[in-house]
């Protein structure tokens, strides 16, 4: 009986000991964390509390805060602002998207909406090509900078997209933004 304890005893702490050694992680990279996004409220929460838009960087090569349209759009008007988080970023080579790039998958490239010197809305659109409420690989969404919808995800990008495919938009994976650099 001693015998049988010492032995499972011993069995144990081997076992103890390769299970920590096989949980540690801190000279790896820890798995990529997914998170589908299925409702207006979860990207919405995302953008402003998960992965803050007030730590984007500003859309590069271009104004800090832009006046006028792109052809072929009325939207987003008088002022925007354009950023965009670290995924977005790092894709980019020299302020542009190289040629037939295309944004990886948790992408966000935010735009507020500036009218009167206030913030009006929040166009956002996060890469997801997977999600089944994209458009063109993208959740297309509008809110309200308290968090009220304009424009839901479940629309798919309809309203959006037609614009977006417009003129550079397609070379650029619909990122008008673009078109207003230098």
């Amino acid at each position: 009986m001693v015998n049988r304890v010492l032995l499972l005893s011993t069995v144990l702490v081997i076992l103890s000991s390769s299970l920590q050694s096989c949980g540690d992680t801190s000279t790896s990279t820890p798995p990529a964390t997914s998170r589908v996004i299925s409702t207006d409220t979860q990207l919405f929460t995302h953008v402003t509390q998960s992965e803050p838009f007030t730590s984007y960087t500003l859309f590069p090569n271009v104004d800090s805060v832009t006046s006028g349209t792109l052809n072929g759009s009325t939207a987003h008007q008088p002022l925007v602002r354009v950023s965009m988080n670290t995924s977005a970023l790092a894709t980019l080579q020299n302020g542009r998207l190289p040629p037939s790039g295309t944004f990886p998958d948790g992408s966000i490239i935010f735009k507020q909406i500036i009218s009167d010197g206030q913030t009006t809305l929040y166009a956002i659109i996060y890469k997801d090509r997977s999600n089944a409420l994209a458009g063109n690989g993208w959740l297309w969404a509008e809110y309200q900078p308290n968090g009220t919808v304009a424009f839901s995800i479940a629309n798919r990008g309809s309203g959006c997209v037609g614009c977006h495919a417009r003129e550079q938009g397609p070379q650029n994976d619909f990122v008008r933004t673009f078109e207003r650099q230098p």
